[in-house]
């Protein structure tokens, strides 16, 4: 009878320690800013899952600017970056990009804050989907993903990219 008692004890704070951990239900994605199409300046990504955004207000953690059908797009936290350059005159319209490095022409890295760099590579790339461009309010806003390759074969992925963007 004793150790039917103990067993009925210990399910009843298990069963109690299970009620009071609440999950955080919310997943790496939703943590990201929403898909918007209107100018609200919102850029982020995933980092090997992880949530990688400018922190709140930081101006200078986050730059988007197409000139010349050339786009620049960067996030910055602390040093760690991710960076996408695509400065061979093909940024014309709405439409998917590849994010291929190429040398003076698309530049596509991720820098961690210390630490060696990855960059994208024939075998390695990804796409910007660019999916709304108003010319007239320089708003462009879409998605974009890729997977790097660092010096040492290790292989990082940004995934669920998305921005809402005025350009310059």
């Amino acid at each position: 009878m004793k150790t039917y008692h103990q067993l009925l004890l210990l399910f009843t704070a298990l069963l109690t320690m299970n009620v009071h951990c609440e999950k955080d239900e919310t997943t790496p994605p939703d943590q990201l800013p929403p898909y918007t199409q209107t100018g609200a300046n919102t850029l982020g990504c995933l980092v090997n899952g992880r949530v990688f955004i400018p922190r709140e207000h930081d101006l200078t953690g986050k730059y988007f600017g197409w000139y010349d059908d050339d786009l620049t797009l960067y996030i910055d936290r602390n040093g760690e970056r991710v960076y996408i350059g695509i400065w061979d005159k093909t940024v014309t319209d709405t439409g998917a990009y590849d994010l291929t490095y190429v040398n003076a022409q698309k530049n596509v890295f991720y820098l961690p804050a210390f630490g060696g760099g990855f960059r994208t590579n024939p075998l390695h790339t990804g796409k910007l989907h660019i999916q709304y461009w108003d010319k007239q309010k320089h708003i462009m806003a879409g998605t974009f993903y890729f997977d790097a390759i660092g010096d040492d074969s290790s292989i990082v992925h940004i995934t669920d990219g998305r921005f809402d963007m005025i350009y310059n």
